[in-house]
């Protein structure tokens, strides 16, 4: 590489980590992993520890790392347990090389559940992505996994992937441990429970049937919860709230 490319790679580089390095909570990471990615044509990104088969949707969203994946496709993907049919899981699970999901054929051949969640990715612009594992010094496994309607993918990209998906979860990883030695965070037991029926997959709606107010009352409990959780979206809200042990 010219050493006029070879600085411009590395400041670009620095950069990114003095971003992540200001971000104050995980959803902060998110966004600023979002927002190097865009020109890749990177629309959604997930990070998470591997859940088992037979783990239901609230324990499943309890493995969270960084998310800014479709939050419809992520219920429907929990609550019907799609991990245990997933592609992309079976390969992270039999080699820790990474991977573009075109490369997923020999996973799918002969599944058709396996199929079943790849074509149902498509409709929510999930139609073509790279996924990689890490392993923690804990010996957890986390898959990286990017996504949109077409990605740009050289060699080149493939390697700052690498680079961006270790240094953004050893940053939410770290993030996660201060927040969770900064002390308790004080939900109203309204909180709690629009934030339990959340976790059960319901909608504003539906949460505020159950508990006998409106659908704006039920929103306004829900947005108070993410604010104090500082989560974006209801996903985030429940996954933070269960690892916290704030719900069930």
């Amino acid at each position: 590489m010219p050493p006029v490319s070879y600085r411009h790679s590395l400041e670009h580089t620095l950069d990114f980590i003095r971003d992540l390095d200001r971000a104050r909570n995980a959803e902060d990471v998110s966004a600023k992993v979002m927002h190097h990615l865009s020109q890749f044509g990177v629309e959604h990104m997930v990070a998470a520890t591997i859940p088992t088969p037979d783990q239901n949707r609230r324990s499943q969203l309890g493995h969270l790392l960084l998310n800014r994946w479709p939050e419809e496709w992520a219920t429907r993907y929990a609550a019907r347990r799609y991990v245990a049919h997933d592609a992309t899981i079976r390969r992270v699970m039999s080699s820790p090389e990474p991977f573009l999901w075109n490369e997923l054929v020999p996973f799918v051949e002969g599944d058709p559940l396996a199929r079943r969640v790849m074509d149902e990715a498509t409709e929510f612009d999930l139609n073509e992505g790279f996924t990689l594992s890490l392993q923690t010094l804990d010996k957890q496994v986390v898959l990286f996994s990017v996504g949109g309607r077409h990605i740009e993918m050289s060699p080149d990209t493939k390697g700052m992937l690498t680079l961006v998906a270790n240094y953004a979860i050893g940053r939410a990883i770290m993030l996660k441990q201060e927040a969770a030695s900064n002390g308790p965070i004080m939900l109203s037991a309204r909180e709690r429970e629009a934030l339990q029926w959340a976790a059960e997959g319901k909608a504003d709606w539906e949460i505020g049937a159950v508990m006998r107010i409106s659908e704006h009352g039920a929103d306004k409990h829900m947005r108070s919860a993410r604010a104090k959780l500082g989560a974006m979206n209801r996903t985030q809200a429940v996954a933070e709230a269960i690892r916290r042990g704030l719900i069930a």
